[in-house]
């Protein structure tokens, strides 16, 4: 199934042709978790890492609909 992620921060950087207005189309298998849709980006140190689904933040359990738009953040620090 596929279903659109965009990247927030410099995790954008990973993918050279990435465009935030319209993320990236990743196809996952059907009922892929958070953390398998991380694993296939590349993203394996999920410390420090949001994901948001439907206005949610989710855990790496969760499952990911067909069709979902999911935004990647990683945390930050400013001052």
């Amino acid at each position: 199934m596929k279903v659109r992620v965009t990247l927030h921060g410099t995790l954008r950087e990973r993918f050279p042709n990435y465009r935030k207005t319209h993320g990236i189309e990743v196809d996952i298998a059907e009922g892929a978790t958070i953390k398998e849709l991380l694993a296939l980006l590349g993203i394996d140190n999920t410390k420090g890492i949001a994901v948001i689904l439907q206005g949610r933040i989710q855990k790496q359990t969760d499952t990911i609909q067909p069709g979902a738009t999911v935004s990647v953040f990683q945390a930050f620090a400013g001052g």
